[in-house]
C-alpha cells in the first residue's frame, strides 16, 4: 500500500461518555460527603466542611481539568498506514509502528462499551480503540496482512444488567432498615450498618467481577481505581463506627 491513510479517533463519542462519567463521580462524591456530614455533631459540621470545602473545590478543579485533557489527548492522536506499516500518533506526537505482514491475528470486540481492534504480533499486542472508520480500517488490514479478522462478542462490563444480583444483601438489608416495625425489633439495624454492608458488598463485587485486559497499563485499570476509591470509604466508615463506640477516643 503506496498511499497514506489517516485514521483519527471518535472524539465525539468519547467526549459524551466522558462527561457522563465525571457528573457520575461528582454525583457520588457529593452524596459521600453530604451523607458524612450528618453523621458529625451539629457544633463539628462547620469544622467538617472546613476540611471538605476546599477538598470538594480541588477535586472538582482536577476533574474539570482531567475531563479537558483526555479530550484534548484524543483529538491529538491518529493512526496512520503507509507503506505497510501501521503507525500510532500520541498528542506528544510519538509512535508506535509494526509492520503489517508481522500480523498474527486481528480480533474485534468490545472495551469498556468502546469498539476496538486488536492486532497481535510475534512480539507484541496493540489495542486500537474507538476508531472513528473502524471498518475501513479493518478492510486495509485485512488486505495488506492477509489475515482475517474474528469478532469477540463478549463484552464485560463491571457494571452491567445483573449487577443488581451481587448487591441484594445491601438491597435487601435497606429495605428492612426501611420498614419500621423490623428497625425497631433489630436494633442493630442503622444507616451505618446499611453503608458499611453495601460497602463490603462493593469491595467483594470488584474483586470476584472479572474484566478485559485493557493490554496496556494494568495497574491503572478503571477496576483498581474503583477498589482503591472503595477500600477507602470502607476504611472511612469503620473510621466512624469505631469513634462513635467510643474505642479511638484516646487517639
Amino acid at each position: 500500500m503506496k498511499e497514506s491513510v489517516t485514521f483519527l479517533y471518535n472524539v465525539e463519542i468519547f467526549r459524551k461518555k466522558l462527561f457522563r462519567r465525571t457528573i457520575t463521580v461528582v454525583s457520588l462524591f457529593i452524596i459521600f460527603v453530604v451523607y458524612n456530614s450528618l453523621q458529625v455533631p451539629g457544633e463539628e459540621r462547620a469544622r467538617f466542611f472546613m476540611v471538605f470545602g476546599p477538598l470538594l473545590a480541588l477535586f472538582f478543579w482536577f476533574l474539570s481539568k482531567n475531563y479537558k485533557k483526555q479530550v484534548e489527548i484524543l483529538s491529538s492522536g491518529r493512526v496512520e498506514i503507509s507503506g505497510g506499516i501501521l503507525k500510532q500518533f500520541d498528542a506528544n506526537g510519538n509512535c508506535a509502528s509494526l509492520r503489517l505482514k508481522d500480523i498474527e491475528s486481528i480480533v474485534t470486540d468490545k472495551f469498556r462499551s468502546y469498539d476496538r481492534i486488536v492486532i497481535e504480533t510475534n512480539e507484541k499486542i496493540h489495542p486500537l480503540v474507538n476508531i472513528k472508520d473502524q471498518k475501513n480500517l479493518i478492510k486495509i488490514l485485512e488486505r495488506e496482512s492477509g489475515i482475517v479478522s474474528k469478532n469477540d462478542p463478549v463484552e464485560l462490563n463491571l457494571f452491567h444488567s445483573k449487577t443488581i444480583y451481587y448487591f441484594l444483601p445491601s438491597v435487601l438489608l435497606t429495605l428492612a432498615f426501611l420498614i419500621e416495625p423490623i428497625r425497631g425489633r433489630w436494633k442493630f439495624l442503622t444507616a451505618d450498618l446499611c453503608g458499611l454492608v453495601l460497602s463490603i458488598n462493593m469491595l467483594l463485587y470488584l474483586l470476584y467481577q472479572p474484566e478485559k485486559e485493557n493490554h496496556t497499563i494494568n495497574q491503572f485499570s478503571l477496576k483498581r481505581r474503583l477498589l482503591f476509591i472503595s477500600f477507602v470509604v470502607f476504611l472511612f466508615q469503620v473510621y466512624t463506627h469505631l469513634k462513635n463506640a467510643g474505642l479511638i477516643q484516646s487517639y
